[in-house]
């Protein structure tokens, strides 16, 4: 298992690199909402907060399924702000 450091360093660069492409895609498409943009990034910074936040309370008999659940809900939640930000009019 990684530690915990650097798992919040890998969730970091996920929001960090979300950020970076939803500013490229806001440079390259003018017409965008500048509202849009900043609701979008408001959900990365309040995604990478709870994230980080959940790496430093596990819960010691449920480590394997928590890391595994925590996982997957990262993937969930960059899909989705992935889907937004590509679907920004």
């Amino acid at each position: 298992m990684a530690k915990r450091k650097d798992l919040k360093k890998a969730i970091n660069l996920v929001c960090e690199d979300l950020l970076v492409e939803l500013l490229a895609y806001g440079q390259i498409h003018k017409n965008v909402p500048s509202e849009d943009i900043e609701n979008i990034a408001q959900s990365i910074l309040l995604m990478q907060t709870d994230f980080v936040s959940r790496i430093s309370h596990v819960d010691k008999r449920q480590v394997k399924p928590f890391f595994r659940q925590l996982h997957d809900d990262l993937s969930i939640s960059t899909n989705e702000i992935i889907d937004h930000i590509f679907h920004l009019h």
